[in-house]
């Protein structure tokens, strides 16, 4: 592009994948994006949830940018404020906070054929009065799926204080209470082990229990903080090696029937029983033992969940909720038990993570048919079950500044996949789920309604990097700049 129509960019949301899509805009192609953001600071996923035990599941050093490491993470899993105080501390290096549109919703993004840009309008979330809108080359959608909570209509007649885990209201006092808790997710995992020291009693509702591995937890000495921040190449290969690790687990996923798979399947066995029996519990052993294979759900990580159930104060009900009258909660064999507080830890709502945003393209992965230069960042196909998504957020990145890049040297307009490309793309990814641990015989968040593996890249974080690692023009649909008339 000439220097007279330089490229413009609007970036959606400012967690990990916002921020590193306006970071690499401006060092690739020198585009200072404008960052719109619903919440007051920055970290999306990082920044809302903030419920008791909220902790990620992958290590920090490899839960983090690659060209942004931090020698002080203080443990092997680092909780929510610490992630949350690293994002901010990445805005602030990277002068981002002058840039972003704090509090706006962004409420419509429009292509408009005749101008070859995008029409994005937003508004002032606490006063929708507020308004604005511009035009922009290109848009980095960066919404994140983990953000539009998933409330069952069943529950929303509970006359009582009702809590989403991703809407935590700190301004309930939760201890002496009787505490109903819809869900056996990883969140429920985190917060159940929190809740259990402050209760009266937990109720444990869980529909299709989880697979919980135990954490490797620990603390990193001051020493070693010091060598990673003296020799930033001790660094860099700490974190390749917990790479590679993470890396190595994905035979089981892909052959989970095999014979390492149906060993490994044993393994998580023993290790529910052996938990469950040391805390004085072996009856839970059958209800607590799922029936699919490890992995077909995301496996969860705590050191401490499985000994909270067993706890005096704690009961788990694997019956399923039938319905709420009032405050209580009657389960699907009609057994009643009336709660103090609901809490609900169920999840997202994955396939409506837009929200409020409506998209309206020219007439799903990180590219779209019928969206030029638009990018969409942890859309369909791109969920992991083992690896960081961090990692795979920058190669999706990095794939859309190629894209780009092309555009800019070639002058073009924009750029978007071919519909046969993204339905040959499709076709392939949906063939090579078979024989997954995704198809193991579980209903899973990773699905649609239909039973189809949307939410998921099938392999390795390896070959989601080869696979992007180029952008094959030849997929794609070169939009030309319309010619000005010479008066």
């Amino acid at each position: 592009m000439s220097s007279n129509n330089k490229l413009t960019a609007a970036v959606i949301g400012t967690g990990f994948s916002g921020l590193c899509a306006a970071i690499k805009l401006e060092k690739e192609l020198g585009v200072q994006a404008q960052l719109f953001e619903m919440s007051d600071d920055v970290g999306g996923t990082w920044e809302a949830n903030r419920y008791p035990g909220a902790e990620c599941d992958i290590p920090s050093h490899l839960y983090s940018f690659s060209f942004d490491l931090s020698p002080s993470w203080s443990k092997h899993y680092s909780n929510q404020a610490e992630i949350h105080a690293y994002l901010q501390n990445v805005a602030k290096k990277y002068n981002l906070y002058e840039r972003i549109r704090f509090q706006t919703e962004v409420v419509r993004v429009e292509w408009i054929e005749s101008k070859n840009q995008w029409f994005i309008q937003w508004r002032n979330v606490k006063d929708h009065e507020k308004t604005g809108s511009g035009y922009y080359n290109t848009v980095f959608a960066g919404l994140g799926p983990l953000r539009i909570p998933n409330i069952p209509k069943e529950f929303e007649g509970f006359q009582g204080p009702l809590v989403h885990t991703t809407r935590w209201d700190k301004n309930i006092d939760y201890s002496n209470k009787r505490i109903g808790i819809v869900g056996c997710g990883a969140t429920a995992i985190q917060v159940i082990p929190e809740l259990q020291k402050v209760a009266s009693h937990i109720y444990s509702y869980q529909r299709t229990v989880a697979w919980v591995s135990p954490r490797d937890q620990f603390t990193y000495p001051r020493i070693i903080k010091m060598v990673f921040r003296w020799f930033p190449v001790l660094l860099k290969l700490y974190r390749f090696m917990l790479f590679v690790q993470h890396e190595m687990y994905y035979p089981y996923f892909g052959y989970y029937d095999s014979f390492l798979g149906r060993m490994v399947h044993k393994g998580f066995k023993k290790i529910i029983a052996f938990r469950l029996t040391r805390a004085g519990r072996p009856d839970l052993i059958p209800n607590l033992t799922p029936n699919y294979p490890p992995g077909c759900k995301r496996i969860a990580k705590s050191e401490l969940y499985l000994e909270a159930l067993c706890k005096p104060n704690v009961t788990v009900i694997t019956n399923g909720v039938d319905q709420i009258k009032g405050r209580t909660i009657i389960d699907k064999q009609g057994n009643e038990t009336e709660v103090d507080i609901l809490i609900l830890a169920t999840g997202f709502d994955l396939q409506g993570f837009a929200g409020n945003l409506q998209i309206f393209g020219r007439n799903q992965t990180v590219t779209m048919n019928g969206f030029p230069n638009f990018f969409l960042f942890l859309g369909p196909s791109t969920g992991l079950g083992h690896n960081s998504v961090v990692t795979l957020i920058e190669i999706q990145v990095d794939f859309a500044i190629k894209c780009l890049k092309h555009v800019v040297q070639k002058d073009l307009a924009a750029i978007e996949p071919r519909r046969s490309a993204q339905e040959e793309f499709v076709s392939k990814l949906q063939k090579s789920f078979k024989g997954t641990v995704w198809k193991g015989g579980c209903r899973s968040w990773y699905m649609n309604d239909n039973g189809e593996l949307y939410g998921l890249w099938s392999g390795s974080l390896t070959s989601f990097w080869w696979t992007l690692r180029k952008a094959d023009i030849n997929a794609f649909i070169q939009h030309k700049k319309a010619k000005s008339i010479k008066m």
